[in-house]
């Protein structure tokens, strides 16, 4: 079956931008990531083959749609986020929100904070569902303000009553724990990067659990030639400080595992991708998803030497034979991981986060 589709000029700009952008991240097989931009291959795949599409936005691109209403002067940034809404618009792809507001929350519980976060989703949804014409020109900057829907119908109670639901939500406290065991580690003197690599790995398998996210973090952070600001927590930094560094890189790596789960659990029909603004997030997420597709680590074998990765892949491929497991024996519990967690941020210096 063939299709034809239609679309303003000026959308192959807004295009070329995310392009450069390269804030789009997938697991698709056999599609090239300059194909990601091809809106009218997930309009013939819905209308055709009845499959929908969901982006889940990062904290960041969410806040840039947010503050190109917001701000009284445009940053490129914003146009280019507004230009990913009209993108998605013309493709037919839905924007999911959510882990972006629960990460701007950040398990804090103020009123204030949370009539802000209300409005600014409901900002969002208004942005999101404005003709695409207008969105179209503010993002190729042929103006300056943009004129949302005048109103979208949530209602604030229960929303704000979801939000404040669980004090953590689902593997959250077990990817804290992970990351701050990766910041005691990192610390640690008289070890090489690579002998802290493996001590990580070899504690989530003996005290802890496995984590293919926490493990790719680790891998490109103890390698010889680590991202910038991976690391986020700082020495020098009071104890305050140093939890909101952690708790920034567990949302980092929180929102990986979800997306994880969004594709394992996933019905056959609904396809995801996630956008974000963080180069390390998108390259860490990256090399998991090669190391899922792969069902190996062989994608490590670009920035670490041969036989750490067969160390690591030996290992991580049957745990139980190599080392005796805290993983679902008679000590394994919620009080378990609690107590790791203060220990750590003990030995890190951390304000202690309730769990």
């Amino acid at each position: 079956m063939q299709a034809l589709y239609t679309y303003p000029s000026h959308l192959e700009e807004i295009i070329g931008n995310l392009m450069d952008r390269d804030w789009l991240v997938h697991n698709f097989d056999s599609v090239d990531d300059l194909d990601t931009y091809n809106f009218a291959s997930y309009l013939y795949n819905k209308q055709v083959n009845g499959v929908t599409y969901t982006i889940y936005l990062d904290l960041n691109i969410y806040q840039f749609i947010v503050n190109a209403f917001k701000k009284s002067k445009p940053r490129k940034e914003f146009r280019d986020a507004i230009g990913l809404v009209v993108f998605c618009q013309f493709a037919e792809i839905e924007l999911d929100p959510t882990y972006a507001v629960y990460e701007k929350i950040n398990y804090r519980s103020d009123n204030e904070l949370l009539n802000e976060v209300i409005s600014d989703l409901e900002l969002f949804h208004r942005i999101n569902n404005t003709n695409n014409s207008s969105l179209l020109e503010f993002a190729l900057g042929y103006i300056d303000a943009i004129n949302p829907m005048a109103s979208y119908t949530m209602n604030s109670t229960v929303t704000k009553k979801n939000l404040t639901k669980y004090s953590r939500l689902r593997e959250w406290n077990s990817l804290y724990l992970i990351v701050l065991y990766v910041i005691y580690t990192s610390q640690l003197q008289n070890l090489s990067r690579l002998d802290k690599l493996k001590k990580v790995v070899e504690w989530m398998i003996a005290e802890f659990r496995l984590s293919l996210v926490g493990i790719t973090f680790a891998a490109i952070y103890f390698s010889e030639t680590p991202m910038k600001r991976m690391m986020k927590y700082k020495v020098t930094d009071d104890p305050c400080s140093k939890q909101r560094s952690a708790f920034n890189m567990t949302w980092d790596i929180y929102n990986l595992n979800r997306y994880f789960r969004m594709w394992t659990e996933r019905d056959p029909e609904q396809e995801g991708m996630f956008a974000s603004g963080d180069k390390v997030f998108n390259a860490v997420l990256r090399k998991s998803i090669k190391v899922q597709q792969a069902d190996c680590l062989d994608s490590f074998k670009d920035f670490l030497p041969q036989d750490i990765v067969c160390y690591i892949e030996k290992i991580a491929s049957q745990p139980s034979e190599h080392f005796e497991r805290a993983y679902e024996s008679q000590s394994w519990s919620p009080s378990y991981r609690s107590e790791l967690i203060r220990k750590y941020e003990s030995l890190t210096g951390i304000e202690h986060s309730v769990t």
